[in-house]
């Protein structure tokens, strides 16, 4: 799990939402003052120091004709930022996220602090050296997502990506009930079509469980300073009838919830890597297997944690639980 996809996870957990089970505006047709209805395609708000507040508007998605279906899709890019007065800048993928945000309010040394961390690539960043005021300020840059009644079996939409370097599409979605946690899914896509659309699935584990809302983000790209474009359309939430899998990985986690071991298990003769993190996305255990691969898991304590397994070049992470 790259570390821009760790800080949003860890959004997700901070953060509480607001019953329908259809993505409003999901094929992007309505458009007001340059943006999509139902969605944020960017950030607003304000950096506040104790000189001056600081105005911030960074726009990711852009209206674009080149769409799948109907008249409109959206065009997402990586968005630079220079802080005034402080000659601090960064650039961030383009992030986009059903709901509407309504605007942040963020200490200057908040952000800093959390977008030094991640620009170090040589390790996992340490949310425990974080102050945690810091990382609930930040839950404002996410939507509080949309109503939704009942979890579904994938969240699906068509994409075209041209890609620069390594770079791929990274889909995070979460229902809530209550604001907690209902069931979570994630994926990440790599060479996909720079010409054509294709659709691409994320899958919950536990489809039909009773919710009241849902958070969907997708990314243009893993890393910083990032050049990739991805066009996105027709964004569903299905019950599974009619989708086709996209090279979906076929494995096999038990027991789940599991107190002494989880025993991994991938189809056919493929090799994988798969990582073990928690919720705030530290890495607990790593490896690479093939065929059957036993993890010890007696060390962790109780709770909800991410396996996430890689093979054929493709990426899937799937909720355990221990116990």
């Amino acid at each position: 799990m790259k570390k821009t996809v760790v800080l949003f996870t860890l959004l997700l957990c901070l953060v509480g939402m607001h019953a329908q089970n259809t993505v409003t505006n999901g094929d992007f047709e309505l458009w007001s003052y340059g943006k999509p209805v139902g969605w944020t395609g960017g950030l607003q708000g304000t950096l506040t120091t104790s000189i001056i507040n600081i105005p911030v508007e960074m726009t990711f998605c852009t209206q674009t004709t080149d769409a799948h279906s109907g008249s409109y899709a959206v065009k997402m890019q990586s968005a630079d930022f220079t802080i005034p007065g402080v000659g601090y800048s960064f650039n961030l993928p383009g992030v986009l996220q059903v709901g509407e945000a309504s605007g942040f309010s963020i200490p200057l040394e908040s952000l800093i602090e959390i977008i030094q961390m991640f620009q170090d690539t040589t390790s996992t960043p340490n949310f425990d050296s974080t102050d945690i005021e810091s990382l609930y300020s930040l839950v404002q840059l996410a939507s509080p997502g949309v109503p939704c009644a009942s979890t579904p079996h994938y969240v699906t939409m068509w994409v075209k990506y041209q890609a620069v370097d390594d770079d791929e599409v990274t889909v995070i979605a979460a229902t809530k009930r209550n604001g907690e946690f209902v069931d979570y899914a994630t994926n990440s896509f790599s060479d996909l079509n720079p010409n054509e659309y294709q659709q691409i699935n994320v899958e919950f584990e536990n489809p039909g469980e009773e919710c009241d809302s849902i958070m969907i983000i997708v990314f243009s790209a893993m890393s910083l300073n990032s050049a990739s474009v991805l066009y996105v359309d027709d964004v569903k939430l299905s019950n599974g009838v009619g989708i086709a899998d996209f090279e979906k990985i076929q494995e096999n986690v038990y027991p789940n919830p599991a107190s002494d071991v989880l025993n991994i298990e991938l189809e056919g003769d493929a090799a994988y890597q798969w990582e073990l993190r928690d919720l705030t996305g530290r890495l607990l255990k790593s490896g690479e297997g093939q065929g059957k691969t036993v993890v010890d898991v007696r060390a962790y304590p109780a709770g909800v944690y991410m396996l996430t397994f890689e093979a054929n070049g493709q990426k899937q992470t799937r909720k355990v639980v221990i116990r």
